[in-house]
């Protein structure tokens, strides 16, 4: 496994939207998966959800040998934050994307790049016939079929096709940890069910793929693994607005949620200036399709 440290992934003003909170208290959550909320909040992830570190892209790249001409399959574009990054490098690529809000503001953020095209379709039963040199998913391949997702990405694979996929991790790494420890209090006060996976964040040096998302076919060369690790800062608004992005926070009751928030949103004011520091860890893993 490589690590490496860098400066974190930005976006211009420019291409960030304002965004509104965009909550729908009337939504049954109950009735929604987890992977279906992400689109009730499109523009708001796209403005608060951080992108990933150049490094990622510029490795994926020569790792998997996709050249000007190669043809790129994207699982789950979301709102086109690691699309812009290749559809930059001049690569033709077909996204995927289960959302339609989502797939939308992509549209409307990649709208220059003429090779680049946009499919709302869920993955899991999504068909073509169609190949490709490299499929990549970043952020999206952990809520695929896991009894299906590998041998349809290897169906859609060339000769000698590569899958990547990565993630961003929270992880302890000194910037935000003492932040982390004082969070969990207010989780355990008001979304105490939430403990586990946002209070329990592993120090950097303990991250590994998750059993989510290992690679368990076969079909595939055993995994490089490389893990970029970065920071970002985040005003107390800005660090709610992020919060309220997420999947588990969104499947929440509007009450418990909004009580959830307004706790972190006051801790960061009272206790951290205002301001507080995250530390980010994005693992990639990349892997050829076995001939």
């Amino acid at each position: 496994m490589k690590y490496f440290g860098h400066e974190p992934p930005t976006r211009s003003d420019a291409e960030a939207p304002d965004a509104t909170m965009e909550i729908n208290p009337d939504l049954p959550r109950a009735a929604l998966l987890p992977r279906e909320t992400f689109d009730e909040v499109a523009q708001l992830y796209d403005q608060m959800r951080p992108s990933y570190p150049e490094e990622v892209f510029e490795d994926v790249v020569a790792l998997s040998g996709v050249e000007h001409g190669s043809r790129l399959l994207e699982i789950g574009c979301g709102t086109g934050h690691a699309t812009r990054a290749f559809a930059g490098r001049g690569f033709r690529i077909h996204c995927v994307e289960l959302g339609e809000n989502m797939a939308e503001v992509a549209r409307r953020n990649l709208a220059r790049f003429e090779r680049v095209t946009i499919e709302v379709a869920n993955f899991d039963a999504w068909a073509t016939g169609e190949r490709y040199d490299l499929v990549y998913s970043a952020s999206a391949f952990h809520w695929l079929n896991r009894e299906t997702r590998e041998q349809r990405i290897a169906a859609l694979l060339n000769q000698g096709g590569t899958l990547a996929v990565w993630r961003n991790h929270h992880v302890r790494n000194g910037s935000s940890d003492d932040f982390i420890d004082a969070a969990g209090r207010i989780y355990e006060r008001e979304a105490p069910a939430l403990i586990k996976k946002r209070i329990h964040v592993p120090r950097a040096a303990e991250l590994g793929v998750t059993e989510e998302e290992r690679l368990t076919s076969g079909l595939f060369e055993a995994p490089e693994i490389h893990v970029y690790l970065w920071r970002k800062n985040y005003t107390a608004a800005e660090y709610v607005r992020m919060m309220n992005t997420h999947s588990d926070h969104r499947l929440l009751p509007e009450e418990q949620r909004r009580g959830l928030l307004a706790g972190v949103e006051e801790l960061i004011e009272r206790r951290f200036g205002g301001r507080v520091t995250s530390d980010y860890a994005t693992l990639l893993q990349i892997a050829r399709k076995r001939d």
